[in-house]
């Protein structure tokens, strides 16, 4: 999610796979978002290492696959931290099943990765990072979802990953998914902010973009400081959050179309798990649990 929708998940290295060659870590799951990938190194098959005096068979460079276990085809970006504190990126594009993702040219063995985190390429539901954004759409309900957001636009994109996770919770549950909330207004964002700072919330807790929700919290500090009413300390708080979205900066996924709210009355037990294994099958969806607030409702990140 932004250029990125960002899914992480820190793992520790597995023992290696007795048996034949190639030696390779154990299979480990990716983070939140992205819980049917899978990701393991490898080192050269013996006969395939470059037998120079430059080389040497610890620093070769590991073989890195991944398991999907999505039937659609996904383009990720995959960070890779070795036990040294090297940093490498790939981008690769997962078909169903296991995948050649690459190598980790840093990698002294193939157990030297550390940790790893799985995000969506910038650009992958666009095309490219250099195609035009995809336009949005208004979004209504059908006979598997209701729609009470004052305004739900989505990409065609995110509409159609909107539509089968409630799809998913139909079938599951024989309910209809209410969505409560959808795009929001800088304005809309601020009066939220205020009122949830107004009650002495955490709103640097709350939010996925730390620093974006600190320079509103402070935005609303300093104007309370100042003796601004709710009106005046409202729109300080806009103006923040307008300089934000110009230097293409969002507090809120709300704010760029990419998130929804799901109501959550009663939704327990059966009903919750329903919509947590209908968001799981979507690759880099995630689901926030928002019952403590006046307002109780499941927010689920669409980027």
């Amino acid at each position: 999610m932004s250029a990125a929708l960002l899914v992480g998940m820190v793992v520790s290295s597995g023992e290696a796979q007795a048996g034949d060659a190639p030696r390779c870590s154990a299979w480990r799951a990716a983070g939140k978002g992205y819980e049917k990938l899978e990701l393991r190194t490898c080192a050269p098959a013996e006969g395939d290492e470059d037998t120079s005096d430059e080389s040497d068979d610890e620093d070769a460079a590991s073989a890195v696959e991944i398991k999907s276990g999505y039937e659609d085809a996904l383009k990720v970006r995959v960070e890779l931290v070795t036990k040294g504190g090297t940093v490498e990126q790939l981008d690769v594009k997962l078909k169903n099943g296991e995948n050649a993702a690459g190598t980790c040219k840093a990698c002294r063995g193939h157990d030297d990765v550390k940790s790893f985190r799985v995000t969506a390429q910038e650009g992958a539901a666009e095309g490219g990072k250099d195609a035009a954004p995809e336009p949005l759409q208004k979004v209504a309900g059908t006979n598997h979802m209701e729609v009470l957001a004052r305004d739900l636009r989505l990409t065609d994109t995110n509409a159609k990953r909107l539509d089968r996770i409630a799809t998913r919770y139909h079938k599951a549950t024989k309910k209809r998914l209410v969505v409560t909330g959808g795009t929001r207004t800088p304005q809309r964002q601020a009066q939220l902010m205020f009122d949830k700072l107004k009650r002495g919330d955490d709103v640097v807790a709350l939010y996925e973009n730390k620093a974006a929700a600190t320079e509103v919290r402070n935005a609303y500090r300093e104007a309370v400081a100042r003796g601004e009413k709710r009106k005046g300390t409202i729109r300080a708080m806009r103006e923040v959050i307008d300089a934000q979205i110009g230097r293409g900066t969002y507090v809120s996924k709300h704010l760029k179309s990419g998130a929804v709210d799901v109501r959550s009355w009663n939704m327990d037990g059966a009903l919750e798990k329903a919509l947590r294994d209908a968001v799981k099958q979507e690759p880099g969806v995630t689901l926030m649990d928002e019952r403590d607030g006046p307002e109780p409702h499941f927010h689920m990140n669409l980027l």
